[in-house]
């Protein structure tokens, strides 16, 4: 939740580091995501209970958590796990700007490439998550440091 100014700061050199070290970050991507989803869960529980006025779902907090139970308990699939979740949400993300366009009928070409980008993309990752990880972490690597001088330009 860094405002646009901040963002640089965190986004661009995750973004390189993301590049460089795609093969090493697949290597302990269960780890990192089982831990963060874990923690994420823990504190979430805590503020949905403590605080039920703040909005957050109990239901969505444990079960993140167990996911990252599975993640800790299961690193060997796990790879596989994460890259389909992940495709998945890439698809969806596409539905969703197939949908704008149809709505608004404003058709631009980079969007376009954009959406067929990211369906093929991510029905690789879906077919083999375990030899197309890394290269979808580089992806994100380019896509943090892409988004933030996007978004320091506006």
């Amino acid at each position: 939740m860094l405002k646009n100014d901040k963002q640089q700061y965190l986004f661009i050199p995750l973004g390189i580091v993301f590049i460089l070290f795609a093969n090493r970050i697949t290597s302990y991507a269960p780890y990192i995501a089982g831990a963060v989803l874990i923690l994420y869960a823990a504190i979430n529980v805590f503020t949905a209970i403590r605080y039920p006025e703040s909005g957050i779902n109990l239901g969505d907090a444990v079960i993140r958590g167990i996911v990252g139970i599975i993640l800790l308990l299961e690193t060997k699939q796990a790879i596989a796990i994460l890259g389909i979740v992940w495709a998945v949400i890439s698809l969806n993300d596409a539905a969703k700007e197939i949908n704008d366009y149809f709505r608004t009928k404003k058709f631009r070409i980079i969007g376009a490439v954009g959406i067929v980008f990211t369906i093929i993309i991510s029905a690789l990752l879906m077919l083999d998550p375990f030899e197309h990880f890394s290269f979808h972490v580089r992806i994100l690597g380019i896509e943090m440091i892409a988004e933030t001088l996007i978004r320091r330009r506006e």
